[in-house]
């Protein structure tokens, strides 16, 4: 008898756009990485979040980029206070 194969990952409940600004307002940051499938957002600690989530974050002004990526491209978004 052979065991079966375990579960590693567990299936986490999709981020909703208000937990997602708290985390990036405890130091979380919004990431855009390729993944297997192509380009996915993630929030770091925490997991991936939406494109529309993503573009909600995005849309905030106190979701700044970090001007990080290459060519101009910044690819981590972090919440900052607006001047």
């Amino acid at each position: 008898m052979t065991a079966s194969p375990l579960r590693l990952t567990k299936k986490r409940k999709p981020i909703s756009t208000p937990d997602a600004a708290d985390m990036l307002r405890g130091g979380a940051t919004l990431v855009k990485m390729h993944g297997k499938d192509g380009l996915r957002w993630y929030i770091t600690g925490a997991g991936e979040v939406t494109e529309r989530v993503a573009n909600e974050l995005l849309a905030r002004p106190d979701v700044q980029p970090s001007n990080d990526g290459m060519f101009g491209t910044s690819q981590t978004f972090r919440l900052r206070g607006v001047v």
